[in-house]
Order: C-alpha cells, then structure tokens, then sequence
C-alpha cells in the first residue's frame, strides 16, 4: 500500500517546521509537499532593525527552496482553494490531494479597515519597511507616530521594539531632541500578555526614553495625506511620520476553506493542533489557541515553529504508532531597545491557572539571543 499524502499550506515559521520534520520522522514512501507562492520569505521580528538601517533585506530572509535539500517538495504556487470534502487543495500549479493538511497561512493585513492608512507608514511586510526607512533616513526633525489599529497582531512586542529602534536611531544621528515620539495601542498597557509587572518595566522603560505612551488608544483612520490620525477615544494627532500596525485577519484561503466554521481565527485542540475536521491541522498565526486568563495565544514565530513539531510528531504518531505529543505553549520574543541590546518575554503560556511569563531585562547578552535566533531561522532551524 503506498505511501499517505502531506500538504503543508504556507512557508513561514510553523509551515517549514511542520513539513522537515514531518519529512524526517515520516516513512520514505509518505510524500510531504509546501506550497507557497513566495519563494523567498521576510522574518517580521527583523523589520524594526531594518527601518533603521541595523539590518539589510537579504539577512531578513530565506529562500524556500533550500527545503528541497531536506527531501520536502517545495511548489512556489498561488493556492487558489482548499475543498475539505474532497480533501484535495487546488493551486494554480495543479490540483494536490492530502490525507494530512497543516494549515500554515498565517495572517494577512487590511489595509482598508483603517481609512487611508496606505497613504502612511507601516513595517509589517518588506515594501512597507522600506518606505519607512527612506523616510526615516532624512528626518531631522518633527513628530513620529505609531499606532496599534488592533489586536491581535503578529509579534506583541513589535510597536514597542520599533519605537524604541527609532528613538535610538534619532539619538544616534543627533537629532533626538529635535524628534517627538507617541505610541498609540488599544491595550491598558504594553504586551500585557507578560503581566502586570513586565508591562510596568517596559512602560517605564518608553517614557526613560522619551516615547510619549497612550493607552487604550487604538488608531482609527489616517487623513488622506497620512499627516493626521484619529483614535478611538476621540483625540487627533498630527504628524510627519504615522506609522500603523495594520488589521490583521485570517488568510482569505482559509476563511473560504470553511475549517474556521466562519469565526475570525481556526480554533484547534490545544494539544495537537487539530482542527474540527480529522487529519486537518492549524498552527501559526491562523489559528488561536487560548490561555487560561481567556486571552488568545500571542501570535509569534517562535510558537508557530514548536506547533509545526507537534503537529508533524502527531501525524507520525498516527503513521507509525508512538505516543501523541502535546503543545505546551512555551515560548518567547525578543525586544529590541537598540542595536545593542534587546529584552526577552518568556515563559509558559499555556500554563493551567495563569501564563507563567518573565520579562528579562534588555542586555548586550540579550540581543545576541535575538541575533542567533533569526540565524537559526534564516538556516531553518526554526
């Protein structure tokens, strides 16, 4: 009897992990696809040190390709739809029938949900950070904004580390005091995911340097000219700089798949991934997976990678026989609070009463975590 069929749909953090090691625990006679239509990919934790000029495209990204080398077939394909009667995914490159399916889509961004916000700022993908470093590149003087539009959104600490990046960078060009930075976020704190105590620290730490903090503030639309922003509680800002964190929601593949039953994100069981449909998985930023306190799992790279392991020992498991593993929701992320050094949120969010989170205070020690963590990624070790 041949071999079963895998399709990984999506090739960022959880979609490559699930699909190595599925590849590497899985018998030879299992083929194990990914499709993506980018053959090479952009790491978001990078893009605060890239609107900056720390950090350069190339050390921002791989090449998917290179999983060929690890026995994975990789199709650089648009996916067009996934019909989970027929358990078959259809992509411009042909049709590719699945006994497994990961769903690894991740989240897109509305750029619409917050009027005129492309007439702004923004680093969530490649184009975006790269307008925003030429601009940050001749300012000398004046007024940045960053603005949350909503949660949740992809790498918690992001609007921090990128404020903190531009206030270092304006210190460094000898323009800091000639340059006015506010933070706009719907949240009572920053990353309150990481508690009380860590949200304190770092609340402390933007107003040390000089970052104006507003709270329970989310951006609610841009004039047309990007030069002005309204919040939702009812202020307007001007500015020569506003840079949003756009809306993000599911991809459009997987709302029209039907697997999320028309809820905003895919939920899955917490412990294998596995959504309402035997043998269909969702890890990463499509799905949410919740804490104890009720919220939402952050939505970060580094959980998304330990999902894709689950999910591939599960199918394995399934395959070949041996326990079924668990996802114990331990991870991190990194703050950067210059080129120098960076902080750490760590711990178990999945812990049974209460997420059991650290914030470990920025050091030279801790941006070479930082470091070392993007390398493993761009060598798919993540």
């Amino acid at each position: 009897m041949p071999g079963k069929k895998v399709v990984v749909l999506g090739g960022g953090f959880g979609g490559v992990r699930a699909a190595i090691t599925a590849r590497r625990l899985l018998p030879p006679d299992y083929e194990v696809t990914l499709l993506d239509r980018r053959r090479r990919t952009y790491i978001c934790g990078s893009m605060p040190l890239l609107i900056v000029g720390e950090k350069e495209a190339l050390k921002a990204s791989r090449s998917l390709g290179q999983i060929s080398n690890r026995g994975v077939n990789y199709v650089e394909t648009e996916i067009e739809r996934v019909d989970t009667q027929r358990r078959s995914v259809k992509a411009r490159a042909g049709e590719f029938p699945f006994d497994y399916l990961v769903v690894a889509l991740g989240a897109e961004y509305d750029w619409d949900a917050v009027p005129n916000s492309r007439a702004g700022h923004s680093f969530y993908d490649l184009a975006t950070a790269q307008k925003l470093r030429s601009a940050l590149s001749g300012l000398k003087r004046g007024r940045i904004i960053v603005a949350v539009a909503s949660t949740p959104y992809k790498c918690p600490p992001a609007p921090f580390e990128g404020a903190m990046m531009m206030r270092w960078a304006s210190k460094n060009r000898g323009v800091e005091a000639a340059v006015q930075i506010d933070l706009y976020t719907p949240e009572p704190a920053p990353i309150p995911v990481a508690g009380a105590e860590a949200s304190a620290c770092v609340a402390a730490d933007l107003t040390r340097s000089g970052i104006t903090l507003h709270p329970n503030a989310a951006v609610k639309e841009l004039s047309r000219d990007g030069r002005s922003a309204t919040f939702t509680d009812g202020t307007t800002a001007e500015a020569d700089l506003i840079v949003t964190v756009p809306v993000h929601r599911m991809a459009r593949v997987a709302a029209e798949s039907g697997i999320a039953g028309g809820k905003p994100w895919i939920s899955v069981n917490p412990q294998s991934l596995e959504t309402s449909i035997p043998g269909i998985y969702a890890i990463g930023d499509v799905n949410v997976v919740p804490m104890a306190n009720s919220r939402p799992l952050p939505k970060a790279g580094i959980f998304a990678s330990t999902e894709g392991d689950v999910v591939a020992q599960d199918i394995a498991a399934r395959a070949v026989g041996g326990p079924r593993p668990t996802f114990t929701g331990e991870g991190y992320c990194f703050i950067a609070y210059s080129g120098k050094e960076a902080g750490r949120v760590s711990g178990l969010f999945l812990a049974p009463d209460k997420p059991k989170v650290e914030f470990e205070q920025p050091s030279l020690k801790g941006f070479r975590a930082k470091e070392r963590f993007e390398q493993d990624w761009r060598r798919f070790r993540l």
